[in-house]
């Protein structure tokens, strides 16, 4: 005997649709789907056809890339776009581009000479200059600048138009100005350009435009190139290479984001303006450093400042020392300065020990007019008077001795504000005893006992030492692959060591920078650390290791981090993939090691510690084969985006209060390969790059998805993909569509779906004119439901003999022929086509529907299943459905 039963059916786990609440004589469930591909599922129940995807443009090339969020604040964002070698700045959902001007700059690549540059140095020792390999040096003194101006004459053309230009530092630090008086900055403030490769914008007016650049510091400064930026999109070079691209760690403190890409070195990406970008090499000029040498190699340094050679006593370099930091202690004091300035002193030295001991050598040098004067401070750095007796206006070679027993005088020799007249000179202070810790960066390899370096903290002596230390930090080395700003410091982590430099100071590692606020460096410990594949700060500093996850905290719950009260606890045991974690409230959701997996790291208040929680326990299967990129977005509601390995998009709706957790799949005509969200305020941005193959090549293009709000028919229904929208006088002829030459796409336009073309020309051809169209590639969703087990009487339906004999939908926001249903998708019926005694409209879209139920034939079969289809640019939203079951009676 068949017995009817029904039940409600709605489209995430864990949450009953309010529509079904009301019908308590009717069992609910909500399903557990084998297939519901394109349908995305709302919080509580309804399911829609997913958004469509807008064109943007192609990344360069059509190459792999890979994007990374740029978020100032909410409403300041920007897409940061790396492929191959390149990065291109997506600002407003455009390209960064660059206008053609007539405006130039005369000899701006230095070829065999400064020509066109006006020479302005500061002082008797600040020197600019032309250097074999076309290069304009810098070198200033400390105190004064070296500097080279030059003016640009903009035409009445170009006047108000937007320039921009382009500078390549190849070593050290340039000041520029760019403004509309001689030295003056109106058009560009004031900014110091480190290495790397800088596109600032400046809209001038017509007449005069000044550069200028410049250098203080006491070694050379190397610009290759100053030049004013062709026509075309603005595209920096970059160090990273298509294989690193998954690789890149990231983390954002203002207008700068901080890169770690393992094996290349760290990078800064730094905003001036929406169209001004740059971007440099990392290059901290204090550490950190590896353990002091134990070996007896000795290292001497052949000045104390400046450009200099390190010489070992045996082979200790590599060519991969290139950009390593050494830090030299010397066995006593020497400082030296080239006085030719006023207010221009020496760096301190240190005087201790009883009066035979305390001997200061005074050496003065050179041409010069001036009243050089050593002054002393006691017990400090920083209250300093001049020494009764000791004050020369000419050349000197001396000891000075205090006579002050066992009491720590520091010592300096200079030039007062109204001493300075002419000429310069070389004033040395040395000291026996004490030391100064030195450092510099390899600028060139020699050989295995020969590099050359400039100086960053002027050395202490030329005698060899055996006490030094290499940097942590060189392609010799390695480099960090994670990166995070944690609690005022800036971590990277990679190699078992991570690193957090000195507090509210990001570019500092000073070891001997004393204190609570003082620099990090440890070892991770144990285990397979050696792959460290990112970092999170949340509640905690989480690393994430091939092995384990780890968490960084004080002794005690609420303290800060400290160079004294820093621990590395274990959190977890499922290891990482190298795809980059997310930081979700007090949660971190990452990757596992096999690919597979998402786990949350929950964190519990109460215990100060993370728990974690398989995300995809639910449906295993969802993630295969691997996740390779993710995002989260917040906006209507949190869902995590992970991009697959087969080019399909596996996208977790869910809401802990509500204990809802929902899979879905998400396909294309293409296979997408990277994901990014940017904030909004009502919707968040979500941004696809999909491969597709048109008209025969392979284009990547960026897409960007519709808002739901956007994706319920009217005028302008967004729901298909790579779509573009026109705008504009009534026409038949729809064009903008090149970038699907050769498809077959679908047109809605005028409230109705306009059936499918082909793009030819890049245009289509409608059969009536409109005044605005979205044209784009058509796609459907899918859903299969799970074995139907809960309509039996008695017991569950499973294994008996049952079918689907009636069927009632409540829709929402749904076209007319926006869903198929039937028991397989091989035969599905459309919605009824006649309402209460009437034909429904052409192209009607129901705001509302709650019709009656409908029949279907199907046939009796253990494995009964209810399938739905929706097919793009009509819109479809299922509240819930109501299944009636008929089964029979086992005898």
């Amino acid at each position: 005997m068949a017995k009817i039963n029904s039940e409600i059916l709605t489209f995430n786990r864990g949450v009953v649709s309010p529509l079904a609440l009301a019908r308590t004589d009717i069992k609910r469930l909500a399903l557990s789907a084998e297939t519901q591909t394109n349908w995305l599922p709302r919080i509580f129940g309804a399911m829609s056809l997913r958004p469509g995807m807008q064109y943007l443009g192609s990344t360069k090339s059509d190459a792999a890339a890979r994007y990374i969020p740029f978020v100032f604040a909410t409403d300041d964002t920007a897409l940061l776009e790396f492929t191959d070698s390149y990065l291109r700045v997506w600002v407003d959902d455009a390209l960064v581009t660059r206008t053609a001007v007539s405006t130039a700059v005369s000899n701006g690549t230095f070829d065999t000479d400064l020509t066109g540059w006006a020479d302005e140095d500061e002082g008797a020792t600040a020197t600019s200059a032309w250097l074999t390999g076309g290069y304009m040096s810098l070198l200033g003194d400390g105190t004064n600048y070296a500097i080279r101006t030059q003016t640009l004459t903009v035409s009445a053309g170009d006047a108000n138009v937007e320039h921009a230009l382009r500078l390549v530092v190849s070593q050290g630090n340039v000041t520029l100005r760019v403004g509309s008086t001689a030295g003056g900055d109106e058009y560009l403030s004031e900014t110091i350009l480190g290495q790397g490769t800088h596109s600032l914008a400046f809209t001038p007016a017509a007449g005069n435009v000044y550069v200028r650049v410049s250098n203080r510091d006491d070694y050379a400064s190397l610009l290759s190139s100053c030049e004013i930026e062709g026509s075309g999109v603005l595209s920096l070079p970059t160090s990273i290479t298509a294989s690193y691209l998954s690789l890149i760690t990231y983390t954002q403190s203002g207008d700068v984001v901080f890169i770690a890409t393992k094996d290349n070195k760290q990078v800064k990406i730094e905003r001036r303006s929406d169209t001004s970008w740059s971007i440099v090499d990392f290059l901290p000029e204090d550490g950190p450093f590896r353990d002091l040498n134990l070996t007896p190699i000795t290292l001497a340094a052949s000045a104390l400042t400046g450009s200099i050679t390190l010489t070992a006593s045996k082979a200790l370099f590599k060519s991969t020392n290139v950009g390593s930091l050494f830090a030299l202690t010397s066995t006593g004091q020497e400082v030296t300065k080239t006085l030719g300035a006023a207010e221009v002193f020496s760096d301190p030295i240190e005087a201790t020990g009883l009066t035979a001991e305390r001997g200061v050598a005074i050496n003065i040098t050179g041409t010069w007019v001036a009243t050089i004067v050593l002054q002393r401070s006691v017990g400090n750095t920083s209250n300093w008077t001049d020494v009764t007796g000791e004050s020369y206006t000419a050349n000197q070679s001396k000891t000075y001795n205090d006579g002050f027993d066992n009491q720590l005088i520091y010592y300096r020799i200079g030039i007062k504000a109204a001493g300075y007249t002419s000429g310069s000179a070389t004033a040395t202070l040395s000291f026996s005893s004490g030391s100064i810790k030195g450092i510099a960066r390899v600028i060139v390899y020699n050989s295995a006992t020969s590099v050359n370096a400039v100086v960053l903290k002027d050395m202490g002596s030329t005698a060899a030492t055996t006490d030094w230390s290499e940097g942590s930090w060189s392609s010799r080395r390695g480099y960090p692959s994670a990166v995070a700003l944690y609690e005022s410091r800036l971590w990277f982590a990679g190699k078992d060591q991570i690193h957090g430099s000195v507090s509210d100071s990001y570019s500092s590692f000073d070891e001997d920078y004393e204190g609570d606020a003082g620099p990090i460096n440890r070892s991770i410990g144990s285990g397979p650390v050696d792959a460290i594949n990112w970092l999170i700060a949340s509640q905690r500093l989480v690393i994430g290791t091939q092995g384990s996850e780890r968490v960084v905290r004080s002794s005690s719950l609420d303290e800060p981090i400290t160079p004294t009260n820093f621990n590395i606890k274990p959190c977890t045991t499922h290891g990482s993939s190298a795809v980059p974690a997310i930081e979700l409230d007090t949660s971190v959701i990452f990757i596992a090691r096999s690919g597979k997996k998402v786990i949350e790291l929950a964190y519990e208040g109460g215990a100060g510690s993370y728990s974690a929680v398989d995300l995809t326990i639910i449906s295993p299967e969802v993630c295969e084969p691997n996740i390779v990129r993710t995002a989260v977005q917040r906006l209507p509601e949190t869902r995590f985006h992970g991009i697959r390995s087969d080019g399909k998009a596996a996208v977790l709706t869910f809401d802990k209060g509500e204990d809802v957790k929902c899979w879905t799949p998400l396909e294309t005509d293409g296979a997408i390969e990277d994901v990014v969200v940017l904030p909004g305020s009502v919707e968040d941005a979500v941004y696809y790059v999909v491969n597709r193959t048109i008209n025969g090549a392979t284009k990547r293009y960026l897409e960007k998805w519709s808002q739901l709000s956007e994706c319920v028919g009217g005028t302008l229904n967004k729901q298909v993909d790579s779509f573009a929208v026109y705008s504009g006088a009534a026409t038949t002829s729809i064009t903008g569509l090149s970038h699907l030459e050769g498809e077959s796409v679908a047109c809605w336009a005028a409230g109705a779906d306009q059936g499918t073309f082909t793009v030819a020309a890049g245009s289509i051809t409608l059969p009536a004119a409109v005044t605005s169209a979205v044209t784009g590639l058509v796609y459907t969703a899918d859903f299969k439901s799970s074995k139907l087990a809960l309509a039996a009487a008695v017991g569950s339906a499973l294994t008996q003999r049952k079918r689907i004999d009636h069927l009632g939908l409540v829709l929402a926001n749904t076209h007319k022929l926006g869903l198929q249903y039937g028991q397989d998708t091989s035969n599905l019926d459309d919605l009824p086509l006649v309402e209460d005694g009437t034909e429904v409209a052409e192209d009607y879209v129901w705001s509302s529907y709650d019709a009656d139920s409908v029949e279907l034939n199907g046939v009796f079969d253990t494995d009964s299943r209810l399938c739905l289809r929706a097919t793009a640019p009509r819109p479809c939203t299922v509240m819930a459905v109501v299944v009636g079951i008929a089964t029979h009676d086992k005898i």
